[in-house]
């Protein structure tokens, strides 16, 4: 119940974080334009590099070490304030080093000399980083605080978006309001905090056990990053415009709110497996993903083949005609729903549960190598669509290495026993939604008729196929019978 309860929170959040930026996103790209939205997603792929170092892979050991020792007050009071000072240290030093890149990066290209207000209004961002304790939190599986917090947040910074960002010269506005939002929002948890835990015994503190598993999660974290954020810092340098970060950023946020349902199993499971794995309940774990694969599945299926169908014609009316390629990049990304959604099971949900870093950071850092070499072929080949290629790709090798690791612990095969169904129906849906496509006008409401008819379509198909999902959902369950 209480993992049910989670996910709901969890969800509801993400669900927010959906609604949000489908308000946001076609506003901005008006009042912004092109080279607004690019030039404020080009100045964050920057500042995330340092404010990986500030954040280490603190968010998800905290939460996993918090959770191995939730049932005691005392070794969870200095388990956080042992973290919490390598956390704060590191960011310290990441602050140091992005003010000695701001100096001196002026020297390496004419857009940071440019771009340089902006790049110092990112500084927030990494403070916001310093100050997140969340995983604390979501170690002691109370998702509720976290999600009410980040919810109001959200919603703040959507409502100062309309007030504040009113022209292109709003730039600044905008990167400042992103950044002070998440100081904020981050700040506030402490008050909840102080009521939970208080100073601890300092001559007990041990920093030196911490050092060494901190280390390697941060390698599997920034791996992951640096290929998430790596196409948007290159393309510009590539294509001499940061127009294509634009692009590119525009669709992999489009991208990223289809993931968030997907992702948030892994998020609410990782505490819940920690716990069960500390008590030595392999069973459990191996039982919990199966039934997460399964979910996931039959949940990335539909919103990948989805996306390919709808993407070409709504980004056309959703973000305006200058931003029409943003639509065929996702049509190349879309398949990173599916390869993402069933890593964060595997690799979020076992590998990190149980200890096994050194296999979950080799996936990570295939991926981002891969990413990287492909990158400098593919962006000067194909520009945006050769970043988006190679970001599929890289996932792709990721979940494949993943799979493979695990291949003696678990029955890989089981995973994808059932899988066929939802690729048959993911396809029903795509080949139905991209044929009436052809006869609707590019508006809001052919592409409401769109997803709507997808939607019926492939639960129409679950149906006649029987999927074992069905049986988690009574309604379809019943009309299955």
């Amino acid at each position: 119940m209480q993992v049910a309860k989670n996910y709901l929170y969890t969800a509801a959040y993400q669900l927010l974080n959906i609604i949000a930026p489908l308000i946001t996103m076609p506003y901005l790209a008006r009042v912004l334009g092109r080279n607004g939205v690019g030039v404020a997603s080009w100045t964050n792929s920057f500042v995330t590099y340092f404010l990986l170092i500030a954040s280490l892979g603190i968010v998800t050991y905290g939460s996993r070490e918090i959770a191995y020792v939730k049932d005691n007050k005392q070794a969870r009071q200095q388990k956080f304030w042992e973290i919490q000072i390598i956390h704060t240290i590191a960011g310290i030093f990441s602050l140091a080093l992005y003010f000695l890149f701001l100096k001196y990066g002026v020297q390496l290209n004419s857009n940071i000399e440019d771009n340089q207000i902006y790049l110092i209004l990112q500084t927030w961002v990494i403070i916001s980083g310093i100050l997140d304790i969340s995983w604390y939190f979501m170690g002691m599986e109370d998702f509720k605080k976290t999600v009410l917090r980040n919810a109001l947040v959200k919603i703040a910074m959507t409502v100062l978006i309309f007030v504040l960002v009113k022209t292109p010269n709003d730039i600044g506005n905008y990167i400042l309001l992103l950044g002070l939002s998440q100081v904020f929002g981050n700040l506030s948890m402490w008050f909840y905090l102080f009521k939970k835990i208080s100073l601890p015994n300092w001559h007990q503190l041990d920093l030196k056990e911490h050092v060494k598993p901190i280390f390697m999660m941060f390698l599997p974290t920034i791996a992951t990053q640096v290929y998430l954020q790596l196409n948007k810092t290159m393309l510009p340098f590539f294509t001499n415009s940061t127009d294509s970060a634009g692009f590119y950023d525009n669709a992999d946020r489009i991208i990223k709110v289809s993931l968030a349902l997907v992702t948030s199993v892994g998020t609410v499971m990782l505490p819940r497996m920690s716990a069960q794995f500390a008590k030595g309940q392999f069973d459990k774990m191996k039982q919990n993903i199966t039934q997460s694969m399964d979910f996931v599945s039959a949940l990335s299926v539909p919103m990948a083949f989805g996306m390919a169908a709808i993407a070409p014609t709504a980004m056309i009316w959703f973000l305006g005609e200058q931003f029409k390629v943003v639509g065929q990049v996702i049509v190349l990304l879309s398949p990173i729903i599916i390869f993402i959604g069933w890593s964060t099971v595997i690799g979020t949900q076992y590998l990190v549960p149980t200890k096994r870093l050194n296999e979950f950071t080799l996936s990570v850092t295939i991926g981002a190598l891969a990413n990287v070499l492909l990158n400098f072929w593919l962006i000067y080949v194909a520009g945006v669509n050769g970043a988006a290629v190679a970001t599929t790709i890289s996932e792709f090798l990721v979940i494949g290495y993943q799979l493979y690791v695990t291949r003696k612990d678990m029955n890989i095969w089981h995973h994808f026993f059932e899988m066929w169904r939802y690729i048959i129906a993911g396809l029903g849906m795509y080949v139905s939604v991209t044929m009436i496509s052809q006869y609707l006008e590019i508006n809001i409401k052919s592409t409401s008729i769109e997803l709507v008819l997808g939607v019926f379509m492939y639960v129409l198909i679950l149906i006649i196929l029987r999927a074992p999902i069905l049986k988690k959902i009574p309604l379809l369950n019943k009309i299955a019978k």
